[in-house]
């Protein structure tokens, strides 16, 4: 199970999706989400202490980890993941990034506003499951 949630620098969630092969209802979905809120205040410290964007593992949660990105423009890319796989982690953001800066540079798009892009979402997902599986 992994959840990514793009986090903008006033703190809201502006895209988020699950990549699972048994899906998050209920609870499950709610603690993964808390979890993911909570490590936001450790990716704020982690990332004023290097200069490196990908800040690898910045929290636990029992058997989940989660590594994050942090953007030039301040954005927070955050995933609850459960193999420990930096590298792999690593080509997902930073293609994950290519594709949020061309969705953010679109003039039609909105800053701050959720990412509803149905194929942003595709194409999220199968960056997904060329590096993180």
């Amino acid at each position: 199970m992994s959840l990514l949630a793009i986090v903008s620098g006033d703190d809201h969630v502006i895209y988020q999706t699950a990549f699972a092969s048994v899906t998050l209802q209920g609870k499950q979905m709610v603690v993964a989400q808390l979890v993911l809120n909570a490590a936001l205040d450790m990716v704020d410290e982690a990332m004023w202490t290097t200069k490196d964007r990908f800040l690898k593992v910045v929290d636990q949660f029992n058997d989940q980890l989660i590594s994050a990105f942090v953007t030039a423009g301040n954005h927070r890319f955050v995933l609850l993941h459960d193999t420990r796989h930096e590298e792999g982690v690593l080509w997902f953001f930073l293609e994950l990034y290519e594709l949020f800066v061309k969705v953010t540079l679109n003039p039609l798009y909105e800053h701050g506003q959720p990412i509803k892009s149905r194929v942003f979402h595709e194409r999220v997902l199968s960056i997904a499951s060329k590096h993180l599986n």
